[in-house]
């Protein structure tokens, strides 16, 4: 989705206190511009803002244009990497590299050293206007927020840092526990919500909205059902002041042109402009992606087992695997056999499609963290938990299957809507299959089967179907290494 990709404006304390774990190198880098952080303007403060969020959005920067957006999905139980990217889907990048978590390490830990950053320069500072410094003061904590809490779902134990580094001589900090992690991520959350206006005329910056929905991912990750419900349900009940509601169309919701839609709560924002897009699309493609259009080039990095039961028993009739999934393509007015790796994977992903992108480093799609189906979704298996399956919780669900369908989301269907009288355990089962489905190739399903204890077992079926179970070893661990970069930089780990 278009627009102005937010530049980097670096400054001294922001290159000193955020690549503490980068290579020599990188710390010697000039800075661009400098700034007097305690002297803050209000066009200085909107730059050094928008930077903040570019570490996530940055091309090659390995965060989440790869490594989460392809490496994670890979992951996911019906997901192989095929020739090139095997390091993902068979789980040797989790349970045996510890360089491979580098440079997505680095770009994490650049976004929150931004953060506390130009936190530290707000506190300092006493010229600005008071509803200026606040909405920065939530964007930052929203920054550093969603940054630990993809580090502590990805790693545990990670250091905490809450305050810029002086220099580069005092990096030395030990892991942080898993519970103090999480304290600081709510604590940071519930300041963002009650900071952050509803709505944002600069798609991709965050808003109270995103906090919220935020907030309530992390209570349903840690198993706090009420709060997850609680906060789920002041967006659904502020869905009109936030300007919230499921979008109808798919072909919406991934253009690769639109700024943004009803259904983006927050996402990373690409352009298709050479080294300003995402990869999603080239990615998952083939040799054919330009004429199939998908993409304007296809790297072939992977694709889906048809045979893994999440796939096998997804209706053909449901749109979301129409609009994802793919086995064969128009081509010059006839239909072709896409391009699979036998043995491996039989079906390829589409649900990133941009065949006008300049380049593959340009394609236009944007990367979701949440979206209002989220919302749904979250209140669903919440309310399930606390509830069982209630008409309130049939009722979250069955607005996404109605979608789903084609149908109107506010219309009983006998066709989409979950069966009455289910159980509390198999509609938990069937909220998780619902987000396996809505989220494929949003790189979800790892950290859903692993929060729900449900990996080993979704793993072990997909090793039970396909012809090599050794492509799909059960992992006997769940979190990747502290990295390597990060050992060798911070003392406090030696």
């Amino acid at each position: 989705m278009q627009r102005k990709h937010i530049f980097t404006f670096f400054i001294t304390l922001a290159l000193i206190s955020t690549i503490h774990s980068a290579c020599d190198k990188l710390l010697e880098e000039k800075p661009k511009a400098t700034a007097q952080l305690d002297k803050l303007d209000a066009s200085t403060l909107e730059q050094l803002t928008t930077g903040a969020y570019e570490p996530w959005t940055r091309s090659r920067g390995r965060l989440w244009e790869s490594t989460v957006g392809l490496g994670f999905e890979l992951m996911a139980e019906y997901a192989d990497g095929g020739a090139t990217q095997q390091g993902w889907s068979n789980y040797t990048n989790l349970l045996n590299s510890p360089t491979a978590m580098n440079q997505p390490w680095t770009t994490l830990y650049e976004a929150i050293g931004r953060a506390n950053a130009l936190l530290a320069g707000l506190d300092a500072n006493t010229t600005l206007p008071a509803n200026l410094k606040q909405k920065a003061y939530g964007e930052m904590y929203f920054i550093r927020a969603v940054s630990y809490f993809f580090a502590v779902r990805t790693f545990g134990k990670v250091p905490l840092r809450l305050k810029p580094i002086p220099n580069v001589d005092d990096v030395a900090l030990p892991l942080s526990e898993v519970p103090a992690i999480y304290q600081q991520i709510i604590a940071d959350l519930k300041f963002a919500e009650t900071a952050l206006p509803a709505k944002t005329d600069a798609p991709g910056r965050a808003t109270a909205g995103a906090a919220k929905t935020a907030l309530a991912d992390v209570y349903l990750t840690m198993g706090d059902y009420q709060n997850a419900y609680a906060k789920a349900k002041e967006v659904l009940d502020k869905k009109a002041d936030y300007g919230y509601d499921l979008e109808a169309d798919f072909s919406t919701i991934f253009s690769p042109t639109l700024a943004t839609n009803r259904e983006d709560v927050f996402s990373l924002k690409f352009s298709q402009v050479l080294d300003r897009g995402a990869f999603l699309a080239s990615y998952w493609a083939d040799a054919q992606a330009k004429k199939a259009g998908f993409s304007v080039r296809g790297n072939k990095f992977g694709g889906i087992i048809s045979a893994a039961p999440l796939i096998k028993n997804w209706d053909n009739n449901d749109l979301r695997k129409k609009w994802s999934l793919y086995t064969t393509y128009i081509i010059d007015g006839q239909v072709k056999n896409a391009e699979v790796e036998s043995g491996s994977y039989d079906m390829r992903m589409g649900k990133y499609r941009d065949p006008n992108a300049p380049i593959d480093t340009g394609n236009g799609n944007d990367f979701y963290f949440w979206r209002y189906a989220d919302v749904l979704l979250i209140l669903a298996e919440a309310e399930n938990i606390l509830n069982g399956p209630t008409p309130a919780a049939y009722g979250y669900i069955n607005q996404i299957r109605r979608r789903a369908y084609g149908l109107s989301i506010a219309t009983p269907s006998p066709i989409a809507d979950l069966p009455a009288g289910l159980t509390k355990t198999v509609f938990h089962d069937m909220v998780i299959r619902e987000r396996g489905y809505e989220f494929i190739g949003e790189c979800k399903r790892w950290f859903d089967l692993v929060r729900t204890g449900k990996a080993a077992a979704e793993i072990a079926a997909v090793r039970a179907v396909i012809p090599n179970p050794n492509r799909k070893p059960v992992p006997a661990k769940w979190l990747f290494p502290i990295p390597d970069v990060e050992i060798q930089n911070n003392p406090a780990l030696k």
